[in-house]
């Protein structure tokens, strides 16, 4: 447990506070991640008193959210890296894509439980706030592919790396059941269930990105063509 905290008085020492908070939640979640600590969990691991907690976060659901868009923050930071590589390819920003969920589990563990779990007990319009710095991110995130491939609009690129994320959580998902049955789908004929994730996410996303190329000739859907030359890089 950590040493009982003070109360916070200025900005810095209540940003403190905060990420405190946050921290015992990342590790409390990390040791039993098939259930969110409740905020008392928190409060005492941490040393805070838990009607402090609730200065700071309404729920426990809210400070999983908080966590959760950190997770989107990095993410999607690791993304736009690939992007503004000096001679990106399309391997490598589909390594991107993949590599931070492959090393920080807790991202996609949070993200299976935000639409049943987490946003259903947040505050609305901490939920609408959260959402909309969602889309400012994933729309710098769209615009600087969009700029790479000199597109016109960003729009295309955006609806892509969002169905590139759903694909991916998905493939997650099913790759990753309860701890208890895991052992027993690795030593059946269920196997097949239980997909490798790393090479399951990279041959998807190829297909998927591949796709968009593939429309090039359809003037309604293949804005996208450009991401071809990525792929000629690559290839």
């Amino acid at each position: 447990m950590i040493k009982s905290a003070k109360r916070a008085r200025s900005a810095e020492d209540k940003s403190l506070k905060r990420d405190l908070i946050l921290q015992t939640a990342a590790e409390l979640f990390d040791d039993s991640p098939d259930a969110l600590p409740t905020a008392a969990a928190i409060a005492n691991q941490s040393g805070i008193a838990k009607g402090t907690v609730y200065l700071y976060f309404k729920s426990k659901e809210e400070i999983f959210l908080a966590l959760l868009e950190q997770h989107y923050v990095a993410w999607f930071s690791d993304i736009r890296s690939a992007i503004g590589a000096e001679k990106p390819d399309a391997d490598e920003i589909i390594n991107a894509l993949c590599h931070y969920i492959e090393t920080q589990p807790q991202f996609f563990q949070l993200a299976s439980l935000s639409s049943s779990i987490i946003e259903q007990n947040v505050d609305l319009k901490i939920l609408l706030d959260f959402k909309n710095r969602l889309l400012e991110t994933l729309t710098l995130t769209a615009k600087d592919l969009a700029s790479r491939l000199q597109l016109d609009e960003h729009e295309t690129c955006a609806q892509l790396l969002m169905r590139s994320y759903a694909m991916l959580l998905g493939l997650w998902q099913i790759s990753h059941p309860p701890e208890k049955l895991a052992t027993s789908i690795e030593q059946s004929r269920l196997a097949l269930l239980q997909p490798e994730f790393g090479l399951e996410a990279r041959d998807a996303l190829a297909q998927l990105w591949h796709g968009y190329v593939d429309q090039k000739g359809n003037k309604s859907s293949g804005r996208f063509w450009k991401i071809g030359n990525l792929f000629a890089k690559a290839d």
